[in-house]
């Protein structure tokens, strides 16, 4: 049995991690425990806190991807920095990414993008990526030559609930949308499944990187997602994926267009 703790456990993920983990640790959350109490040394020391995990962060409302995603990662970074030599023992630092912070819709490709800060650098990152990979670059910074905290940052890609909102928009662009996919072509998701059992996984195993990064994602078939979409797929146009970025390329970047690009990239080249 761990000890553990989850901030951001009132979100989606955060509930279905601590429901996941409940039965065989003992889960500390910041509904039930104030976060300025569950986050200070005496807290974590006392209580023998083998792990932290930080599902903080707003995917969806943009009025708070900057203090979410941004400021609240920065300062839990410091604050573990801070901890790091009077801690009574070691323990594991999970951070919730994206897959995003790579900047894949611009690249075509989920390869780490390497920053550097001596060379100005074209970024086509939406607002949560940006957020998201601002405060990814203070928690690297902060915590990558710490002795008692080892810290994984996991990248997942679409996270696939249950009742996925995101199947359901998907289902419809397929439908509407004139170009066919490829029975051969795999789209790259998270199943909450799959990102659960990545988690307990490193909970209860040790690491010996200070810092390690983890792309979580799994290939799954159009055909296998939607059944039925083999019945409306041969009325569609077949274009090579190289034809598809000319077009993605020639169109504007205005706020509809740019969520249909997305969408695009996503479904028939990511």
């Amino acid at each position: 049995m761990k000890n553990i703790i989850i901030l951001g456990s009132s979100g989606k993920l955060g509930l279905e991690l601590a429901n996941y983990l409940k039965d065989k640790n003992k889960i500390f959350t910041d509904t039930a425990i104030n976060t300025e109490k569950i986050m200070t040394i005496d807290f974590i020391n006392e209580n023998n806190i083998n792990c932290i995990i930080n599902c903080v962060g707003s995917t969806k409302k943009r009025d708070y991807f900057f203090h979410s995603n941004f400021i609240f990662t920065s300062f839990l970074s410091e604050k573990l920095k801070e901890f790091d030599l009077n801690l009574n023992q070691k323990f594991t630092f999970i951070h919730m990414s994206t897959i995003g912070v790579n900047a894949p819709y611009m690249k075509y490709n989920f390869k780490k993008f390497a920053i550097d800060p001596f060379r100005k650098q074209l970024i086509k990152y939406n607002s949560y990526e940006l957020s998201k990979s601002c405060g990814e670059y203070n928690l690297k910074t902060n915590l990558k030559n710490l002795k008692n905290i080892k810290t994984i940052i996991l990248q997942p890609s679409i996270i696939i609930f249950k009742k996925s909102i995101f199947l359901k928009k998907l289902k419809i662009f397929l439908t509407i949308f004139p170009i066919g996919i490829s029975k051969k072509r795999k789209l790259p998701i998270t199943p909450i499944e799959l990102l659960l059992k990545e988690i307990s996984e490193i909970v209860n195993t040790s690491t010996k990187k200070a810092l390690d990064i983890k792309k979580i994602y799994k290939r799954k078939s159009i055909y296998n997602l939607f059944k039925n979409y083999s019945y409306i797929s041969f009325l569609k146009i077949k274009f090579p994926v190289n034809f598809l970025k000319k077009i993605i390329n020639l169109l504007p970047e205005i706020f509809f267009i740019k969520s249909l690009k997305r969408f695009i990239i996503f479904t028939f080249i990511l």
